[in-house]
C-alpha cells in the first residue's frame, strides 16, 4: 500500500499529456542511457558507433518492438575493429585543444 501511495504521488506530478507527447519526452531522455553506454564501452575497450538517421518504424518490424510496446530512437553498434583491414585504425589522431572547441562560462 505505501508503494502504491507513492507511486499514485508520483504520477499526480505528472501532467496529463498524449501517447506521442510522452514517446517524444522519452526519446530525448534516450542519450542520458546512450551516453554512458558510449562510454562504458569504451572504457571496457569496445568500439561503439551511435548512429542516428535510420528507419525506426522498419527497426521496430524487424525486432517486434512495437508488439512489446516499444519503439527505437538510437542504435548503438558495438564490436571490435579490425586494425588489419581498417585503413583507418592506425592513422594518427588529431585533436584540437580544448581552448578551441569550447567556451568556458
Amino acid at each position: 500500500e505505501g508503494w502504491e501511495n507513492y507511486r499514485q504521488m508520483l504520477l499526480s506530478g505528472y501532467p496529463q499529456r498524449d501517447a506521442e507527447t510522452n514517446f517524444e519526452h522519452a526519446a530525448r531522455q534516450t542519450y542520458i542511457a546512450f551516453m554512458a553506454a558510449i562510454a562504458q564501452a569504451a572504457y571496457e575497450g569496445v568500439d561503439n558507433t551511435p548512429m542516428e538517421g535510420f528507419d525506426p518504424d522498419a527497426l521496430d518490424k524487424i525486432l517486434g518492438l512495437r508488439e512489446k510496446g516499444l519503439r527505437s530512437t538510437l542504435l548503438l553498434p558495438l564490436g571490435y575493429k579490425d586494425v588489419d583491414k581498417d585503413w583507418l585504425a592506425n592513422l594518427v589522431k588529431v585533436r584540437k585543444p580544448i581552448e578551441e572547441l569550447v567556451t568556458f562560462i
